[in-house]
């Protein structure tokens, strides 16, 4: 295909799926989903970045994030966990900052917070504006979590662990562990038949990104931790290789 008329064509679709997204634009990953058009066709050949791609369009580029402060971003926050109806764990903010070009970067999160000391902040923040439903959310997230830290104590670094994809026939499993190894000869020993690591995903919030995903398949949910899942849903999982 001619390059003006490819190029007037993501256009075409950039602005399509901004407009039934309420003027937001897709990020790479959302704009792939929604049209099957690959970077290839466009990075380094049309366009050298997104950002380019989506200036053109008509939306300007999204420096000016760094400058957010902290109250913009838990604006940001809130408004996700109303949609979510649920606090967002690390995976749920990455998932939202990969496809939507105008929320705040999951670095720029942790760069401020840890998992619980965003949900204590987003909870008092939800309830200066009388958010009642927000403080809900992270009162249940809290409720599961441990105690945070003492305000003069150092905080613990995270222990990293693991997300992963277990294919078994025609099903799949989504579990978490600290380590692959060990976990797949687990998994294969309650088996009969052989089974095959299909990805690993590298987290230091295992249990965040596991929830993440099983709420992402619920819907395609077989026996417990297992799924039918199709070739688009293996290949979403596998674009994910760290999350720390």
């Amino acid at each position: 295909m001619n390059k003006e008329i490819q190029k007037q064509e993501i256009i075409r679709a950039i602005r399509s799926i901004a407009a039934a997204s309420g003027g937001v634009p897709p990020g790479q990953r959302k704009f792939l989903s929604e049209t099957g058009i690959t970077d290839h066709t466009w990075k380094n050949r049309i366009w050298r970045k997104w950002t380019d791609a989506l200036a053109e369009a008509g939306f300007a580029p999204l420096e000016w994030f760094a400058g957010y402060d902290k109250s913009e971003i838990l604006q940001q926050v809130n408004d996700l966990a109303r949609r979510l109806e649920a606090f967002p764990n690390y995976g749920d903010l990455t998932f939202e900052g990969s496809n939507n070009p105008y929320f705040v970067s999951i670095a720029a999160i942790k760069r401020r917070w840890r998992i619980g000391d965003l949900a204590a902040e987003l909870r008092t923040f939800a309830a200066d504006r009388g958010d009642h439903q927000v403080v809900a959310y992270c009162d249940d997230f809290l409720a599961t979590t441990k105690s945070l830290p003492d305000a003069g104590e150092a905080p613990d670094k995270p222990a990293l662990g693991y997300v992963y994809l277990i294919k078994y026939g025609k099903d799949f499993k989504v579990g978490r562990t600290s380590s692959i190894a060990r976990r797949s000869r687990q998994v294969q020993i309650e088996l009969p038949d052989e089974t095959v690591l299909v990805h690993a995903i590298l987290t230091d919030d295992p249990a965040g990104v596991e929830a993440y995903w099983h709420r992402r398949f619920a819907d395609k949910r077989g026996n417990g931790e297992w799924f039918k899942l199709s070739a688009a849903d293996l290949a979403t999982f596998k674009r994910w290789t760290k999350i720390a």
